[in-house]
């Protein structure tokens, strides 16, 4: 008696494990309220892509010390009004010859502001790392932000080698496009 009963629960669930299994039928055409949507989310990125006014721009840089002097072409270059910086483009010396690679990024804790510039000598690219560089500033807070706004960046501070050798005290200015 129990026998037929539990074949026909075995049946049963055989049937839902394979209705469950077969595929959903879908609808290509579009919904008018799926194209408002993309329409809303086009429009909108458009607007923030318009009021971002620095953000992914290019734009240079220039790193001097001593008698020293380095420029950048700034592949990217984010600057805010609130010491937040981040850029990064090719390195070149006083002759314009290609020397590596510069890569910043600063921000504002508080009132003390913190971050680092990089030329890499020798680095072709973003995050390449080599053995020979020079760097201006720490997470020790060792720089002073002289001038800052969504275009433009001016800092002070002390500059040293791989070798941790310090050189002296540099200026760095950023520019965005």
């Amino acid at each position: 008696m129990l026998k037929p009963f539990a074949s026909a629960i075995v049946a049963a669930l055989a049937a839902v494990v394979l209705v469950g299994c077969a595929p959903a039928a879908t609808n290509t055409e579009p919904k008018d309220s799926d194209t408002d949507v993309a329409e809303s989310a086009a429009e909108e990125t458009t607007t923030q892509e318009e009021s971002s006014s620095s953000a992914g721009a290019s734009g240079e840089a220039s790193l001097d010390y001593g008698d020293t002097e380095y420029s950048a072409e700034l592949q990217f270059c984010s600057l805010s009004t609130d010491n937040d910086a981040l850029f990064h483009g090719v390195a070149f010396d006083a002759s314009g010859e290609v020397v590596g690679y510069l890569d910043g990024d600063f921000g504002d804790l508080g009132n003390a502001p913190y971050g680092e510039v990089r030329i890499d000598f020798g680095a072709t690219e973003q995050f390449e790392s080599t053995d020979e560089f020079v760097a201006m500033g720490d997470a020790s807070a060792h720089i002073v932000v002289t001038d800052s706004s969504d275009t433009s960046l001016i800092i002070i501070g002390g500059i040293w080698d791989n070798t941790g050798a310090q050189l002296g005290t540099a200026t760095l200015r950023v520019n965005c496009e």
